[in-house]
This record gives C-alpha cells, structure tokens and sequence, in this order.
C-alpha cells in the first residue's frame, strides 16, 4: 500500500481568497493500491465528471488548512482502504467519463476526516 504524499502548499493570497479562489484536498487512484494525495488551488470549482476522467478524487478545504501531512495520518486507514479499492480502468460505451472505480464508503470515510480534521485545526487556531 503505496500513499505519495505532495505536501507542496499551494497559497493563496487574501485577494484571491475574496474572489472565489479555492483549494482542494485530492486523490489522484492510480491503481495497484496506490494513491497521490495533494492540495490545489483553483479559481473556480473543479467538474468531478472531468476529474473522475483522470482518476483524481477532490474535496473543497478551508484556507486554514495547512497540514496535509496530520490529516493523511488521521485519515490513513480510509485512504489505504480506497487505494487498495481503485481499479483503473479504460473508458467503455457504458462508462464514458469513469478511468477509475473505487469503494464509494471508503471515498465517504475521507471525506469525513478531512471534515473534522479542518474542524480541528480551526479550533485549535481560533
């Protein structure tokens, strides 16, 4: 079970902030129970069918957010279970936009820690 982990921090200005600038928490499936977990910053949201073509899982954070490192630890065993779920695969007839299955609850499960995870260091912060 393979987690590449880019902890590269993308900023963002308090300009872009206020103009609808965002950043993301992702998951790039890569297959053979590996994943790529990093953050991005983007100026407007990303379309998941687009996303999903190139296997990248994404979730909106705070631009408080600032420890990828801690969170992927705190969400270790759901992202080793979705990695260890993900099949590549190639686009069918039945599945145009898809390069990738995965668990759907394992998916869930991160969500839900980065969730509380930027309830937590929100708190901690504030």
């Amino acid at each position: 079970m393979t987690l590449l982990i880019n902890d590269t921090q993308p900023k963002l200005t308090s300009e872009q902030t206020l103009t609808g600038w965002r950043r993301e928490f992702c998951v790039e499936l890569l297959g053979d129970g590996q994943a790529r977990i990093f953050l991005r910053a983007l100026e407007t949201a990303s379309l998941k069918a687009t996303e999903l073509r190139q296997g990248i899982l994404f979730h909106r954070v705070g631009a408080a957010f600032v420890d990828l490192e801690g969170c992927v630890e705190a969400a270790r065993d759901a992202l080793e279970r979705l990695a260890r779920t993900a099949v590549r695969q190639q686009p069918t007839q039945d599945n145009l936009f898809a390069a990738v299955t995965y668990d759907r609850m394992a998916w869930d499960s991160v969500v839900e820690v980065v969730e509380r995870w930027q309830r937590r260091r929100h708190a901690v912060s504030a």
